[in-house]
C-alpha cells in the first residue's frame, strides 16, 4: 500500500469541489499544485474521500470492539471521526454487562457469543448503524460540515432494503477474523450509507407545525427527518428518462457554468477550468469545438491554466462578461470578439459578475471582500466598495443603480451607485451567506446560508420577513419563481433536497427529494411551470411545480455543476466530464 500526498491532496480537492466549496477548491488547487499532476492522477468517482474515511472508521470501530479472545463487544456509544470514543456497553442475555478496560480492549464479564441470535441482540445490531451514521455526519467546523452527508443516508419511512457496496468485505482487519457480530455492524454502516440510485421518490410537504421537531431531529442525529415517499401522493408514477441530448465537446477540464444568450435562443456560453469560455451556436448541425468560439484567459505566471469563475450575458444579449481566478475581467461581443479588459487595482480572484438591467454598469465580487463597480461606457472603474470583512460570494442588482452583496462575514448589504456607504445591512445568518436573489418584482431579497436557512428580507424592515428552516445542511442556491405577482422561492441544499417556499404564508409548499447527493444548481422554466435541479449524483431532475411530481430525469456521465433553462424550453447542463449537454425536457 502506497499513500502519496499528491493522492490525498487530489481527494481533498475533489471533496471541496463536489461539496460546493468552489472558492475553497480553487485556492486549494493552486496552493497544492495538483493541477500539474493531472496526467498522473486517474479519474476517481465522486465521494471517494468520504468512502475512504468511512472505510477507515469501520476498521477502527471493528478493531476497537474486539476482545482479546476474538469475541465482539457491542456498545451504544457513537463512533465518530473526531473525539475520543468511550464505550457504553450493553447487557448480554444473561443480565451481565461487558466491561471495558481503560484502553478499551478489556475482556467482558459475560462473554458475548458470536452466534447469539436473540431478539434483543438483533435489535441492538439494527440500532447501532444508525447511531454510527449520525455521529459521522454531526462534526462541523466554522459552519462547514467536515463529514458531509452527501445524500448517501438511506431514506427513512417505509422500510426497504438498501443496496450495499461490493467493498464491504474489506471493512474488517486483514489480520484478524472478525466475529459475525462485528462484521454485521461494519456491513450495516455501509448499507445505511448506501443509496438506491434508481429511487425517484419525492418527499411530501412538511407542515410548519412539524418544523421545530424536525430541526431537533437534525441537531440530535445529523440526518434528515423521515418523510413520506412521493408515491404516497403521486400515485407511484415513475418519471421518464431523457435519452436524447446534444453533447457539446471541446473543453478539456470540468465545465463549471453555462448561460443562454437572452435574445438568441440557440446561443449558449460556457466556462471551464481549462482557462477558456466558449460561445456555442447550437443551431448548427454539429456540436464539436469547430462550431464554438473560444475565449481564452491568461494563466498566472508559472501556471498552465486558470479557472473561469463567472460568465454572464447582459440583458440585451450583446455582450458577455467573463471572470477568472487570476482576477481577469473581460467583456466580449456576442460573436466572441474582445471588447474590454477591465484592470483591477489588485490581482484578486473574482467570484461573481453581474450586469445592471440597462447593461451600463457591471459588478464584480472578489475574495478579498471588495466589490468593484465598472462603468461600461467608459470602460473604467467607477467605485470600489469595501463594507464586508469576509469574501464576497455573490452580488445581485435590484434595478439600474441599487444592488445587494453577501459574504462569508454572515451579512447581506444593500448599496447604491453614487454612495460608498451601505444603504442597508441585514444580519441574522449564523454562517457564510452563499447567494442572494432579488424577487422579480423587487419587493423581496432572498439569501441562503451555510447555517441551513433561507431568509427573505424587505427594505422596509431590519429583520427577515420570513425565516425558512427545514434543510438539514448548507443551502447553496436560491431561485425565485419568475412571476412578479407571486412570492415563491426555491432553495437547494447539500442535504440532497430542494424546497419550495411561499413567502406570503410562510409555508413550505414542496419538499423535492430524489437526489442522492448535494444539489448545487436550480433553474425555473421561463413560464414557471417546471424546475430543474442538478447534483453530483450525475442527475438533472425536472420537477412539476403544480403538483411537485418528478417529471423527467436526465443522467449524465459525471457530476453536475450548473443547469440553465433557455427561454424556448431547452436545458443546458455543465458537467464535470468536460462536456455540456443540451436537451428539451418538454418535447424530448
Amino acid at each position: 500500500m502506497v499513500l502519496k500526498s499528491e493522492d490525498v491532496n487530489y481527494l481533498v480537492y475533489r471533496y471541496l469541489k463536489e461539496s460546493g466549496f468552489l472558492h475553497s477548491s480553487y485556492i486549494f488547487q493552486f496552493e497544492s499544485q495538483i493541477h500539474k499532476n493531472d496526467n498522473e492522477i486517474p479519474s476517481v468517482e465522486p465521494g471517494s474521500l468520504i468512502r475512504v474515511l468511512q472505510k477507515g472508521l469501520q476498521y477502527m470501530d471493528v478493531e476497537t470492539h474486539l476482545n482479546e479472545d476474538g469475541t465482539a463487544r457491542l456498545c451504544t456509544a457513537p463512533f465518530s471521526l473526531v473525539g475520543k470514543h468511550v464505550c457504553t456497553l450493553v447487557a448480554d442475555s444473561a443480565g451481565g454487562v461487558a466491561a471495558a478496560a481503560p484502553n478499551g480492549r478489556g475482556s467482558s464479564v459475560a462473554a458475548v457469543r458470536q452466534n447469539d441470535a436473540s431478539p434483543s441482540r438483533q435489535q441492538q445490531q439494527q440500532q447501532r448503524p444508525d447511531e454510527l451514521a449520525a455521529a459521522a455526519t454531526a462534526a462541523a467546523h466554522g459552519g462547514h460540515t467536515l463529514v458531509h452527508d452527501t445524500g448517501a443516508t438511506a431514506k427513512e419511512g417505509p422500510k426497504k432494503v438498501a443496496k450495499t457496496r461490493d467493498t464491504t468485505s474489506n471493512a474488517q482487519s486483514p489480520a484478524v477474523a472478525a466475529p459475525a457480530a462485528a462484521v454485521a455492524v461494519a456491513s450495516a454502516v455501509v448499507a445505511a450509507a448506501a443509496v438506491d440510485d434508481d429511487d425517484e421518490s419525492m418527499d411530501v410537504d412538511v407542515p410548519d407545525t412539524e418544523r421545530d421537531s424536525q430541526q431537533r431531529t437534525v441537531s440530535e442525529t445529523g440526518s434528515r427527518p423521515a418523510v413520506a415517499p412521493a408515491s404516497a401522493v403521486a400515485g407511484g408514477r415513475k418519471t421518464r428518462q431523457i435519452e436524447r441530448a446534444q453533447i457539446l465537446r471541446g473543453h478539456t477540464s470540468p465545465v463549471f457554468m453555462c448561460a443562454w444568450n437572452p435574445t438568441a435562443g440557440n446561443v449558449v456560453a460556457t466556462g471551464s477550468g481549462d482557462g477558456t469560455a466558449r460561445i456555442w451556436d447550437v443551431s448548427r448541425a454539429k456540436s464539436d469545438a469547430e462550431y464554438s468560439v473560444v475565449l481564452k484567459h491568461d494563466a498566472l505566471e508559472g501556471e498552465a491554466r486558470v479557472d473561469v469563475t463567472a460568465i454572464v450575458w447582459n440583458a440585451q444579449g450583446t455582450m458577455l462578461a467573463t471572470a477568472c481566478f487570476s482576477g481577469q475581467l473581460r467583456v466580449w461581443t456576442a460573436a466572441g470578439e474582445p471588447k474590454l479588459t477591465l484592470k483591477q487595482t489588485r490581482q484578486v480572484p473574482i467570484i461573481a459578475v453581474r450586469w445592471n438591467h440597462k447593461g451600463t454598469l457591471l459588478l464584480s465580487a472578489c475574495l478579498d471582500g471588495s466589490i468593484a463597480l465598472w462603468d461600461m461606457q467608459a470602460g473604467v472603474l467607477r467605485h470600489e466598495y469595501k463594507g464586508h470583512t469576509g469574501s464576497v460570494l455573490d452580488v445581485d442588482w435590484l434595478d439600474n443603480s441599487t444592488f445587494a452583496s453577501c459574504a462569508a462575514d454572515k451579512s447581506v448589504v444593500v448599496w447604491r451607485d453614487g454612495s460608498l456607504a451601505p444603504v442597508k445591512t441585514f444580519t441574522g445568518h449564523r454562517s457564510d451567506v452563499n447567494t442572494i436573489k432579488w424577487h422579480p418584482g423587487g419587493k423581496y431579497l432572498a439569501s441562503a446560508s451555510d447555517d441551513g436557512s433561507v431568509k427573505v428580507w424587505s427594505m422596509a424592515s431590519d429583520t427577515p420577513v420570513q425565516d425558512f428552516f427545514g434543510h438539514a445542511q448548507q443551502v447553496y442556491t436560491v431561485k425565485w419563481l419568475p412571476r412578479p405577482d407571486k412570492a415563491i422561492v426555491a432553495s437547494a441544499s447539500f442535504d440532497g433536497t430542494v424546497r419550495v417556499w411561499d413567502v406570503q404564508s410562510g409555508a413550505c409548499l414542496r419538499v423535492l427529494s430524489a437526489h442522492a447527493e448535494a444539489v448545487h444548481c436550480l433553474a425555473f422554466s421561463s413560464d414557471g411551470r417546471y424546475l430543474a435541479s442538478g447534483s453530483f449524483d450525475k442527475n438533472v431532475r425536472i420537477w412539476s411545480i403544480k403538483d411537485g411530481t418528478l417529471f423527467k430525469t436526465y443522467t449524465a456521465d459525471d457530476g453536475i455543476h450548473d443547469v440553465q433553462w433557455a427561454a424556448k424550453g431547452r436545458v443546458a447542463v455543465a458537467i464535470d466530464n468536460c462536456q455540456v449537454a443540451l436537451f428539451d425536457p418538454l418535447n424530448g
